[in-house]
């Protein structure tokens, strides 16, 4: 019977998973304030805890944690952010000259190999199909059209989502206290116990994540604005801190950091030279972030294999865009985490340890030298109780 309500209960589970996960994928695509709020929460609220503690009421506590986030934020304006902007301006300004240069590095390297009128006579060609196509004009003009509704329907859910996630986040961290007791009421008794190690487990591993990735994007942001800046690359200070701040998704913060150092230094010094050694500023921020910063801060918690990693990744883009790309590591190693604890609860699936112990049972004995019959009977004759008793 006991055998009969354990299954019944793991069917339900599965069910109520399966179920879960449908209705995320329905409403994916109003729920992302909602998961930047909780996110917010999440980490503001073990210090809306302390300050409950000390005696302030969560009310006060939660506008304390925006004050405070607000005042970091207004000197981060008045601070560091007029220079980077600067540079940042900068750089967009000799973006079009980058181009320009790029494009006639190009064309003299293919003039040079298809010959001097080849180029010339290809465009003018693709020019006059272009603009005898009518029906092409006509359908480039309605998907521009659909392109601009669509930027403006983006832009609003933006602001949407900007205005909403505070009130969220307000709302969840001043609330924390009671959310979690109304999930302890939900879950029943008998894998209480377990569902508990579970959040404690899933809640140590993405402290650690957070608090490690958020050291290990100061410390590349670091790294690549000094280099970039050591050799004199106009827009370094920008192009340090855009690629350390968007090395929270692995490989994204290093490539477009790269690609924008070496436009940059191409174009500024017209050599090999300048852009080889931007090349080696993010080899090196590559080599120092996965051999110290990465085992140093933030260790192995997320134990997902490269592969993973990026199906959890694409897999978040698809269902939440950028947001969904940003918290796609911490669910992922979440999911693993109750994945195990789920396997591990259930004798059916410990495959690993009985395996083991089968190995073990079935090592023959290791026999280091063959015996005759003789010999044989001898021993057993030399062992044997009477033999002992008549010598």
């Amino acid at each position: 019977m006991t055998g009969d309500m354990t299954h019944q209960s793991k069917s339900w589970l599965l069910a109520g998973a399966a179920s879960l996960i449908a209705l995320v994928w329905l409403l994916s695509p109003i729920l992302t304030p909602f998961f930047l709020g909780l996110l917010i929460a999440y980490l503001g609220q073990p210090v809306v805890d302390r300050l409950s503690r000390a005696g302030r009421s969560r009310t006060t506590g939660v506008l304390l944690v925006f004050l405070v986030i607000l005042i970091a934020l207004c000197g981060l304006l008045l601070l560091a952010l007029p220079q980077l902007m600067s540079e940042l301006g900068e750089l967009i300004e000799r973006s079009p000259a980058i181009v320009d240069y790029l494009g006639s590095r190009v064309e003299t390297h293919l003039t040079a190999l298809l010959g001097a009128g080849a180029i010339e006579a290809f465009d003018t060609r693709m020019l006059k199909d272009w603009m005898s196509d009518w029906t092409q004009i006509q359908r480039l003009l309605v998907s521009g059209g659909r392109e601009l509704f669509a930027s403006g329907v983006a832009f609003f859910g933006a602001l949407a989502t900007a205005a909403l996630t505070p009130v969220v986040a307000f709302y969840f961290m001043r609330d924390w206290p009671e959310l979690i007791a109304g999930l302890r009421r939900v879950v029943p008794k008998t894998v209480l116990p377990r569902a508990g190690a579970l959040a404690s487990e899933c809640d140590s591993i993405l402290i650690g994540f957070f608090a490690g990735q958020f050291m290990v994007m100061l410390a590349l942001a670091t790294i690549y604005s000094a280099g970039l800046l050591a050799l004199g690359v106009k827009g370094g200070l920008a192009i340090g801190v855009i690629a350390g701040l968007l090395s929270i998704v692995p490989y994204l913060g290093g490539a477009i950091g790269l690609v924008i150092g070496l436009l940059s230094a191409l174009y500024q010094f017209q050599d090999w030279f300048h852009p080889t050694m931007v090349l080696m500023v993010f080899m090196v921020g590559q080599v120092i972030e996965s051999t110290v910063l990465t085992p140093w801060l933030v260790g192995d918690r997320i134990g997902l294999h490269p592969v993973a990693v990026i199906f959890a990744l694409m897999a978040g883009g698809q269902l939440f865009g950028l947001v969904g790309v940003l918290i796609a590591l911490p669910v992922a190693a979440v999911i693993v985490v109750a994945l195990k604890q789920v396997l591990s609860a259930s004798s059916e699936f410990e495959f690993g340890e009985s395996v083991e112990a089968l190995s073990d049972q079935a090592d023959p004995p290791i026999v280091t030298e063959a015996t005759g019959p003789d010999e044989e009977a001898s021993t057993s004759e030399e062992d044997s109780p009477s033999s002992k008793g008549s010598e």
